[in-house]
């Protein structure tokens, strides 16, 4: 510290006698211009010494910065080409899943299809058999019914005219016809 103190009150000092000469017009224009080059270069000089710490700190401070944003841009971007490149892989394997499942859906399908044909078809004729059987037990019962009720109705008939036409001489004949075993 007392070093940048003494170095700035020496350049102060230099400096004092070229201003001075600043003001009047005596002496020699060579003298005036070496000072006027001296009070030049002191002042680059001081502004130099004094300035180049806070800038070089502010350009290293934002180089600094930029370095890291760099960095960090460098870092989102592979991130994000590694991320990239994960979401391409599961997405190939959705749609391998995807596939898979519409796949094993179709073959299902079809299953299912060709088992509800084959139920259909087995249960088709297992009602035709039952239908031609119920049929024909329909067709037996209605037999005997119908044989059943010619019966009734002849027995009635012949005995309405039995009744009607026979005499009881054609009675006992009858009787006596069945008596020998006729």
């Amino acid at each position: 510290m007392w070093r940048k103190t003494a170095f700035l009150i020496v350049l102060i000092l230099l400096a004092v006698p070229a201003l001075a000469s600043e003001g009047g017009h005596e002496g020699s224009s060579v003298l005036g211009l070496s000072l006027r080059i001296l009070n030049l270069v002191l002042f680059f000089g001081l502004l130099v010494y004094l300035a180049a710490r806070p800038i070089r700190g502010f350009f290293e401070k934002h180089t600094e910065g930029i370095r890291e944003e760099l960095s960090t841009s460098l870092e989102q971007e592979l991130k994000a080409k590694r991320l990239a490149q994960e979401a391409e892989v599961l997405q190939a394997g959705v749609d391998a899943e995807v596939e898979k499942v519409r796949r094993r859906f179709e073959e299902e399908r079809q299953r299912l299809g060709s088992e509800m044909r084959a139920s259909t078809q087995t249960a088709l004729a297992r009602l035709k058999d039952e239908h031609v059987r119920g049929a024909a037990h329909q067709e037996e019962e209605f037999r005997r019914n119908l044989a059943a009720y010619a019966l009734d109705s002849a027995r009635n008939e012949s005995a309405a005219y039995l009744q009607a036409h026979l005499t009881p001489a054609d009675r006992s004949r009858f009787l006596d016809g069945v008596a020998k075993g006729r």
